[in-house]
């Protein structure tokens, strides 16, 4: 069956929650009428590796970043936003159902950068077997299959996490890079060479973990990565483009 219409039909018994308020809103719309104009303000979408065009960019994209020649980083909303009451609610008091509304907004966040097409790639940041058992799910793992189906496109589990790591938001930023190195591995680079890969994760604060996601899936031959994210931290950003 196709994904998109998977999408729909969930949609018909579940509505399109407002990433903002959690409220009912349009099945095209990731804000509702009410949160509309407030949550404008805080959308962030970043690119990295060509010129966009001003129609092609959202009026309140924050910054673009120095990324590598062959990454884009694209990001829904700044992380200190209602937005992230929402993700909360997803992650920590495991309602799954939210990821729906997450992914489409994630999505959305893609097609109004202009990198929405038929040949991409979706994957997710991984968790090890043990995190996972402990949450009950890898919250990026179900964002990315989410947007993936909402756009069309194929998602596929290309990463592993091969070591366990100390938690990202307890350590310094200069620490970050070197806590993930060598944390992750492409499980079949025959599924990732000449591909355009989107790396999904829901945050991305000093863009550590994905920058090495990103790494193993270019070493494998990925034509281009893509790096989605839900929130972005408007620290790290205002540092990268200042």
């Amino acid at each position: 069956m196709n994904t998109q219409l998977i999408e729909r039909l969930w949609l018909a018994f579940f509505p399109r929650r407002c990433v903002w308020c959690t409220g009912v809103t349009a099945p095209t719309e990731m804000l509702c009428p009410d949160c509309a104009e407030e949550g404008e303000k805080s959308r962030y979408a970043c690119r990295g590796d060509r010129p966009r065009s001003p129609a092609n960019c959202h009026p309140n994209s924050r910054a673009t970043e120095t990324v590598a020649p062959t990454q884009v980083l694209i990001a829904c909303f700044v992380y200190h936003s209602r937005a992230r009451r929402i993700l909360l609610r997803l992650k920590f008091r495991g309602k799954r159902n939210l990821a729906h509304s997450i992914g489409y907004a994630m999505g959305d966040a893609l097609r109004e950068a202009g990198y929405c097409d038929d040949d991409l790639l979706f994957c997710a940041v991984p968790m090890t077997a043990a995190q996972v058992k402990k949450r009950g799910f890898n919250q990026s793992e179900l964002l990315a299959k989410t947007a993936a189906r909402w756009l069309g496109c194929a998602h596929a589990t290309l990463l592993y996490k091969a070591r366990e790591t100390e938690v990202q938001h307890d350590l310094p930023a200069p620490q970050r890079a070197q806590n993930v190195a060598g944390a992750y591995a492409v499980i079949a680079p025959e599924q990732v060479a000449g591909r355009r890969v989107v790396l999904c994760d829901d945050i991305c604060t000093t863009g550590a973990t994905m920058q090495a996601c990103a790494h193993m899936l270019e070493q494998a031959g990925a034509a281009q990565v893509i790096r989605l994210a839900f929130l972005r931290t408007e620290v790290q950003a205002k540092k990268m483009s200042g």
